[in-house]
C-alpha cells in the first residue's frame, strides 16, 4: 500500500517532535516561560545562524541573486498581508499573521524535506532559500511586528538595533571581501548556531504547554494556511513555469527546492515572537503544530505531481 505522506521524510523530523515535546514537558511540570528562550533564540543564536550561513555561503551567480529575491518576495507578501490582516483583528494577531504569511520553516523542515525528496544537490539551493527568508525574518518581519508597539521611525530604530540584520550584512560583507573570521570566533558563532534549533522547537513546544484546552483559533489558521500552503506554492509553480519556459535562471533542482520551500510549515520562529509578545503564544503554537502535520502530507502530495 502506498502511504500518502513520505516516510522518510517523517523519520527526519522525529528529533524535531521530541523536542517540541521536551519544550511541553518543561512548560506543563516546570513551569519554564517561553519569553526568556524567546529572547535567547531571537538575539543571540539566530543572528549567529545569519552570520554563520552568509559568511560561510558561496554567494556567485544565481545563487548570489537567490536569498535577495527570496527576501523581496517574503516582504512584499508580508506588508501586502498587513493591512488585510488589521482588518480582521486588533488584538496583535494581525502582527503575527502579516509576520508568518512572508516566511515559512525553511530550515528546520525544509532542509531536510529537500534532502529526503532530492538529495545532497539540493542543498546549496536550499540554504540560500533559507538565507532569504531568515534575512527577512530578521529585518522587514521584524519590523511588522514592533510596529504596533511603537512609530514608524521608532519600530525602524528597534530593527536597526537588532543582531539579527548586522548579523546579515556583516556576514555578507566578509564574505565577498574574503575576509577571514578568526577561528575562536568562528567556534563560538558555531555553538550559538548549533542551539538555535533545538531551543527553537522547544519553544514551539513551551507555547503548547500554555494550552489548557484543545482549541483551534480557526480564523487564525485557516488565514496563515491559506497564505502558506496556497499563495506560496501559487509563487512558486507560477516562477517555475516562466523559468522553464523563458528564463532559463535554474535547472530541474532548483525547481524542485523552490517548490518544496513554498509547502513547508509555518515557521517556528513565529512563536518565538508570539511567546516574546505575549500575543496568544498559545494560538500560535497550535497553528504552528497543525501545520507541520498538515505539511507531512501536503507537501509530498504536491511535490510529486509536479515532479
Amino acid at each position: 500500500m502506498t502511504l500518502p505522506f513520505d516516510t522518510a521524510l517523517a523519520l527526519k523530523l522525529v528529533p524535531l517532535y521530541l523536542l517540541m515535546g521536551i519544550g511541553f514537558l518543561l512548560g506543563r511540570f516546570c513551569e519554564v516561560k517561553g519569553q526568556d528562550l524567546g529572547r535567547l533564540a531571537l538575539f543571540v543564536l539566530s543572528p549567529a545562524v545569519v552570520f554563520k550561513g552568509f559568511v560561510t555561503a558561496d554567494l556567485k551567480g544565481a545563487l548570489l541573486v537567490l536569498p535577495f529575491a527570496v527576501f523581496g518576495l517574503c516582504s512584499l507578501v508580508a506588508l501586502l498581508t498587513a493591512p488585510v490582516a488589521g482588518g480582521l483583528w486588533k488584538d496583535g494577531r494581525e502582527r503575527i499573521a502579516a509576520f508568518t504569511s512572508g516566511t515559512g520553516n525553511t530550515g528546520f523542515f525544509g532542509i531536510p524535506a529537500c534532502l529526503a525528496l532530492v538529495g545532497p544537490d539540493s542543498l546549496p539551493y536550499v540554504v540560500m532559500v533559507s538565507f532569504g527568508a531568515t534575512a527577512y525574518e530578521n529585518s522587514v518581519g521584524f519590523y511588522t511586528v514592533a510596529r504596533a508597539e511603537a512609530s514608524v521611525t521608532g519600530a525602524i530604530l528597534r530593527v536597526l538595533k537588532y543582531p539579527g540584520l548586522h548579523a546579515c550584512w556583516l556576514g555578507a560583507a566578509l564574505n565577498l571581501t574574503g575576509t577571514r573570521v578568526p577561528i575562536p570566533a568562528m567556534q563560538a558563532v558555531d555553538l550559538l548556531s548549533g542551539g538555535f534549533v533545538p531551543v527553537g522547537m522547544m519553544i514551539v513546544g513551551l507555547g503548547l504547554a500554555q494550552v489548557r484546552s484543545l482549541r483551534i483559533d480557526l480564523g487564525f489558521t485557516a488565514f496563515t494556511f491559506a497564505l502558506k500552503f496556497a499563495l506560496w506554492p501559487m509563487l512558486a509553480l507560477g516562477f517555475i513555469w516562466a523559468d522553464r519556459g523563458w528564463l532559463h535562471v535554474f535547472g530541474r533542482v532548483g525547481h524542485q527546492v523552490l517548490l518544496i520551500e513554498s509547502l513547508v510549515p509555518l515557521a517556528a520562529v513565529t512563536v518565538v515572537h508570539a511567546s516574546l509578545r505575549n500575543i496568544h503564544p498559545d494560538r500560535a503554537a497550535i497553528a504552528v503544530a497543525v501545520s507541520t502535520l498538515f505539511a507531512l502530507v501536503w507537501l509530498p502530495v504536491v511535490y510529486s505531481r509536479v515532479f
